[in-house]
């Protein structure tokens, strides 16, 4: 079981062509979200429950009056990612409810809730598609996704042997960023690095998280397995 998080996402944003605005990620104490595994071995160990078949059925809750063209983007940028990231996002994709318009935080193009048993994911198309255009667009949806990910079904030792992967970094703006980032934010970045296959050089989103080592692939592998076994 993991604290509820809301999690401001994503930005370094370019202002002006020079310098960066950086977003900080929050955490707000409330009612613990349910975690789950995907395998009836990992649940027993974990002390958790199986993934219920239900939830794997299911698929994305979008809010009503979402504009068609905003929830094909949407679907288009799961429909982008690699194989094993697709096919962790369709395990999870049942618990989330989808908004797409302003998140509500200063500076902020996406966030991340979770309260009980769902996730509700919130994207500024508008912001994101003006300044980034698809390639922005389909990181920020996989960093969020890799948040419901991460929360609902990565166990702690899967998380532990990722985040041992992912380099430090430089820099601490405004204590989020590069080597402040925490393991949550970094576990997205690298997320949406892997589904993507864009370590995102010139991409100026995110916490400063550097690329995955010694590939995306072999950081990848033990998520890619989840289940598998």
């Amino acid at each position: 079981m993991r604290e509820s998080r809301r999690l401001t996402l994503l930005a370094l944003l370019v202002v002006g062509g020079a310098g960066l605005l950086q977003v900080a990620a929050r955490r707000t104490p409330a009612a613990p979200t349910t975690s789950y595994r995907v395998d009836a071995a990992t649940a027993h160990r974990d002390h958790v429950p199986v993934l219920p078949a239900g939830v794997r059925a299911a698929t994305f809750r979008f809010a009503p009056g979402t504009a068609p063209g905003d929830r094909d983007a949407f679907l288009a940028a799961v429909a982008d990612a690699r194989p094993p990231a697709r096919r962790l996002i369709d395990l999870v994709d049942g618990l989330v409810d989808v908004r797409v318009g302003s998140t509500g935080e200063a500076k902020a193009i996406g966030l991340t809730e979770s309260n009980g048993d769902r996730y509700v994911v919130t994207v500024d198309f508008a912001t994101v598609a003006r300044r980034f255009g698809r390639r922005g667009i389909d990181r920020v949806v996989l960093h969020e996704l890799g948040h419901v990910v991460d929360f609902a079904i990565v166990p702690q030792d899967v998380r532990t042997r990722l985040d041992a992967g992912i380099p430090t970094g430089y820099g601490c703006d405004e204590g989020v960023s590069g080597a402040c980032a925490d393991e949550a934010e970094r576990f997205a970045e690298s997320f949406a690095k892997w589904a993507t296959g864009d370590i995102g050089a010139d991409l100026y989103i995110g916490y400063k998280v550097l690329p995955p080592s010694p590939t995306l692939d072999a950081w990848g592998a033990p998520l890619a397995g989840l289940g598998r076994g």
